[in-house]
């Protein structure tokens, strides 16, 4: 399994030539619109599942990588998503069935991590909505991280959330059980969405 790949300048470019593949060209159009004023979107990642996802991988807030790549991407040449690519491998999910974006999508942490505060989660609130709205197939969102949990019910969305600690190396090093637990959330994610889970109900239609 290949991690990291966005590190690499072909691998980038030949990304970048696939932003308007149909499956993600709504969705990268609007991050196109929603950029400017000071401040820009990262792309939805063309290897992800775009339009298709029944699974949305929520984190906190685009990194420093992403300054570099211009994509929310687990293939983003840094450590929490090298992580969060080998949970999904382990979880086996489907990347087709998996797209990934930010409780509060813009880039702020050029220079380094920026931690979002309270005041931007309501601000992001609304574009979070929008992305939903463009994903009529998501069953589950996955809320990657405290910043994402809190930011999470100002989305007011009824889709069933699962939480999962962060995947930073940081957070994997200084508490072990977390790769554990954030390795469940994605594997019970897995399994809503093939309702192999034992006792699982049906998920409403969107």
């Amino acid at each position: 399994m290949e991690t990291r790949a966005l590190k690499s300048e072909a691998v980038r470019q030949a990304r970048l030539g696939q932003v308007s593949a149909p499956h993600v060209e709504p969705l990268n159009r609007w991050v196109e619109e929603q950029s400017g004023e000071g401040r820009w979107l990262p792309y939805f990642d063309p290897a992800d599942g775009g339009l298709s996802a029944r699974v949305l991988l929520l984190l906190e807030s685009p990194g420093p990588a992403v300054s570099r790549t211009r994509f929310a991407s687990m293939d983003n040449p840094d450590g929490t998503a090298e992580n969060l690519r080998c949970l999904l491998h382990l979880s086996g999910l489907r990347r087709a069935d998996v797209a990934l974006w930010n409780a509060v999508p813009w880039q702020m942490s050029e220079g380094g991590v920026v931690s979002p505060r309270p005041a931007q989660y309501a601000e992001a609130a609304p574009l979070t909505r929008q992305v939903l709205e463009q994903m009529p197939h998501l069953r589950v969102v996955v809320l990657v991280g405290r910043h994402a949990e809190r930011a999470w019910p100002l989305v007011g969305s009824p889709l069933p959330t699962l939480a999962c600690p962060h995947p930073s190396p940081q957070n994997f090093v200084s508490r072990r059980e977390a790769a554990v637990r954030a390795l469940g959330a994605l594997v019970e994610a897995r399994k809503m969405l093939s309702g192999q889970e034992k006792g699982a109900t049906p998920l409403p239609e969107k």
